[in-house]
């Protein structure tokens, strides 16, 4: 239960074993490739030209071959885009399943050789351009439509046009024009038009917003029709609107033939999303393992890969090269060198309990390589402060059931089964304290240890004893972090003096609650003067003058922010009782209804207040928690700092890549 110890790894390679061998690392997803460009001690190689990042290989479109580095890794983000429009495109389609359905679906399943297959990947091309042209055609023929039914709208406004507009121009005594004019409130322009003893109007249609008109006049007089503002109809077409109505139907029905024929096909098409899913995590593999040549060194023949790897991996990996490459590879693993501690990744390894709690830690930081993980520390205090903040029996077995049968149901990957299991163990902590205080969906139960109607001050000091064993248990480790560091004069002032001054406070607060205890007064005065006296010291001492004085008391000034520490914890108490007390607020809502109500339209308001109270006690639990873990505890010991181990390794967001040769081996 700590910080995976980690080994440094030299590799030495011919460049024509590249691409497999970072294929073999790939697969086993146990080494993270190092920057040689930034490492101190390539730096002159790489400032006299002797080494250089190898090219990048691909197998793109129709051609195979070595590109520079930043067009291939443009074209695989590329590809990615394209096949993830795809997905978009075909999930509209396809009808969706149930949300359970989804999550018990499996993932579905590939061997790494398969993955790798260069025939495989040509098929996967041609069903993705096959899916791409259908569904760009599915798009030009909506946008057809689209048009068709606009000018299906306008059509049918002149359907009963009988003339078109070019024929009126062989009028011999007369002259002509169709067109339309607004419609208003009062038919002031209609209504003129047809006054006008000059001018023969035939009304082709009408509705809210004009008038389709056909006009006639005199060829010898001249009109100005702008005055009724007139909008001549533009109708570049040889037949007339009835007609040219019936062809535009036609057309849609054809449209709409082959839409529903597409749709159809690509709705069908659920086992073949499952490829490009593979598709789209062989591409990230593909461009995580390319990447990685930008990190590496090579001369004319050889390669130089700097890397990190668990300590228990090495031999693992050492055989697996040697039965693969034989003597082609070279691997030294050397030890971690002290000056190297920050730049070594961290992995965390904890008992599968413990291990749901790594997810506060990460929250806050993980931890640089030289501190401890504080994870099995941390984990039965946040259980313990989490419990006490929600505490309800009816609340915890909820929570456990909820996530034990999601756990069970869903196929989910590592970080979600990690946060159920998370929840899962908040539960139990949720129901143990709603026992202790004999809460059970806001009723009271007839046994129990302590209530939270009676007995508030012995809560709100057992919320006080919590957060003073929590702010001893920080400093113990901060001092013992200094020890590691060998800095014991800050070991002891920032730390273990502060501990038995904490402690000598404690031990004065029992003598004067408890009678027949007065010595513990005399025995704490003195521990926490004489190492109040101490942290003086070893200032001044530290400093080698008399300026250490003002440090030392400075830094006894500290005591305030202890006892701030120490009130913060009373948010256990306030957060439980508050919990409770809204719960059983809501059971006397119900209460109060007529027995027929209380049992019908009751039940609904109960699940529904208590799904509140559940949500919000559940989320002021988890945040005042890591609030008091991130402030009151790491705040005492904890720097963090650590960035997270990230091996080379296979993308299987969307599927699962077996690998069976590997096993074999193993």
């Amino acid at each position: 239960m700590a910080i995976s110890q980690m080994k440094k790894l030299s590799i030495i390679l011919e460049q024509d074993s590249l691409d497999e061998f970072l294929q073999f690392l790939q697969q086993r997803q146990v080494v993270e490739v190092r920057n040689l460009c930034q490492l101190d001690e390539w730096q002159e190689a790489f400032k006299d030209k002797a080494d250089a990042s190898p090219n990048i290989w691909q197998f793109a479109d129709e051609t195979e071959g070595n590109l520079e580095v930043n067009p291939t890794l443009v074209y695989f983000r590329r590809q990615q885009e394209e096949i993830k429009d795809t997905i978009k495109e075909l999930a509209r389609l396809i009808p969706p399943k149930s949300k359970l359905a989804t999550l018990k679906k499996q993932k579905p399943s590939i061997q790494f050789e398969d993955l790798e297959d260069l025939q495989r990947q040509k098929e996967v091309k041609q069903l993705l351009s096959c899916y791409q042209e259908k569904i760009q055609r599915l798009k030009t023929i909506n946008q057809a439509l689209e048009g068709l039914d606009l000018e299906l709208e306008e059509l049918k406004k002149w359907e009963q046009l009988r003339v078109l507009p070019r024929d009126l121009a062989d009028l011999k005594a007369l002259a002509g024009q169709i067109g339309t004019i607004p419609s208003t409130a009062d038919d002031s322009f209609y209504r003129q038009l047809l006054a006008n003893p000059h001018i023969v109007v035939e009304k082709i249609f009408q509705t809210q917003l004009e008038y389709g008109l056909l006009l006639f006049w005199n060829k010898q007089e001249t009109l100005a029709l702008e005055e009724y503002h007139f909008k001549a109809l533009d109708y570049p077409y040889q037949v007339l609107p009835a007609e040219l109505l019936l062809e535009k139907e036609k057309a849609i029905e054809a449209y709409q033939a082959e839409k529903d024929q597409l749709v159809l096909d690509l709705s069908n098409s659920s086992d073949q999303l499952e490829e490009l899913y593979i598709q789209l995590d062989y591409c990230s593999t593909l461009s995580s393992r390319q990447s990685a040549k930008q990190l590496l060194a090579r001369s004319r023949h050889l390669v130089a890969i700097e890397a990190w790897i668990e300590a228990d991996q090495v031999n693992g990996l050492e055989v697996a090269a040697q039965a693969q490459f034989g003597h082609s590879v070279y691997i030294q693993a050397t030890e971690v060198e002290q000056g190297e501690w920050d730049l070594v990744p961290i992995k965390l390894h904890n008992h599968a309990i413990i291990e749901p709690f790594e997810l506060v830690t990460e929250m806050y930081a993980l931890p640089k390589y030289y501190e401890k993980d504080p994870t099995p520390l941390l984990a039965p205090f946040y259980f313990t402060f989490f419990g006490m903040m929600v505490a309800d029996l009816g609340y915890g077995l909820l929570l456990g059931l909820v996530a034990s049968l999601a756990l069970k149901l869903g196929n989910l990957d590592f970080k979600k089964r990690r946060f159920l299991k998370f929840f899962r163990i908040l539960g139990v902590a949720v129901a143990l304290w709603g026992l202790i205080y004999g809460s059970f969906f806001g009723f009271g139960l007839p046994v129990h240890l302590l209530s939270t109607t009676t007995d508030v001050m012995s809560i709100l000091i057992l919320s006080v004893i919590f957060g003073f064993v929590t702010v001893i248990v920080g400093l113990l480790l901060n001092g013992l972090q200094q020890v590691k560091m060998r800095d014991y004069a800050q070991a002891y002032s920032s730390g273990f003096a502060w501990c038995l001054i904490l402690v000598g406070l404690f031990l004065m607060a029992i003598g004067f609650l408890i009678p027949g205890l007065g010595f513990l007064i005399t025995t704490g005065k003195w521990l926490a003067i004489v190492n109040a006296i101490g942290i003086v010291l070893v200032a001044v001492i530290t400093s080698k003058s008399f300026a250490g004085l003002g440090t030392g008391l400075y830094q006894l000034y500290s005591i305030s922010s202890y006892v701030g520490d120490l009130v913060s914890f009373t948010r256990l108490m306030a957060l439980g009782l508050s919990g409770a007390s809204i719960g059983s607020a809501f059971n006397l809502i119900v209460s109060i209804f007529p027995p027929l109500g209380r049992f019908t339209i009751g039940i609904v308001i109960f699940i529904f207040l208590h799904a509140i109270n559940i949500f919000l006690s559940l989320l002021s639990g988890y945040v005042h928690g890591a609030r008091l873990m991130f402030v009151e505890f790491f705040g005492k010991f904890y720097q963090g700092g650590g960035r997270a181990f990230n091996p080379l390794k296979v993308t299987n967001k969307y599927v699962v890549i077996t690998k069976e040769s590997q096993m074999e081996e193993e």
